[in-house]
């Protein structure tokens, strides 16, 4: 009695240009917002480097010559619970040093930072995986390094204060 073949009840299987536009618009505020949030960020006058939640040390972005910094783990200490320490390097130091840290077996946990033309970026480190390493140099308010496999985190901030961007009343 009722034959729905022949009541035109097929679906589109093609997009309607209505969809495309849909589509283009929905790019268009996604590139819109990323150039935004990319133009806001400032550069930042601190890099602070904590260890498992706890602030380490603090390492000004604003500094003109180049430093190196060596995280490496040791026994705790009855007066700090932390169980890493930062030590500040030369370079004389570190190209002393740097070899040794490679071709040592160790089995404390290191991380090594140098610190640039306002940038600070993870060199060396012993954890598996190296994507601290890998990940590049820093240098904007709200970026960070972080080492996973050594809670270590080295977040930049301190950048110049903005003006109001609203009052409530």
């Amino acid at each position: 009695m009722f034959d729905y073949d022949m009541m035109g009840t097929e679906k589109k299987k093609s997009m309607t240009k209505a969809d495309i536009w849909f589509l283009f618009v929905l790019l268009a505020i996604a590139l819109i917002m990323l150039l935004f949030f990319h133009l806001i960020r400032v550069q930042g006058s601190y890099a602070q480097i904590s260890y498992d939640g706890r602030v380490l040390y603090r390492i000004s972005l604003l500094q003109s010559d180049v430093r190196y910094y060596l995280l490496s783990e040791q026994s705790p200490v009855q007066d700090r619970e932390d169980g890493m320490s930062i030590r500040e390097l030369s370079e004389e130091e570190w190209e002393k040093t740097a070899g040794s840290l490679a071709n040592e077996d160790n089995d404390g946990n290191y991380n090594v930072l140098v610190c640039r033309d306002g940038e600070i970026q993870m060199i060396q480190s012993n954890c598996p995986d190296l994507i601290c390493v890998h990940h590049g140099a820093v240098s904007k308010t709200g970026e960070n390094i972080i080492c996973l496999p050594h809670k270590v985190v080295i977040e930049i901030a301190g950048g110049q204060k903005q003006k109001l961007d609203g009052v409530v009343y």
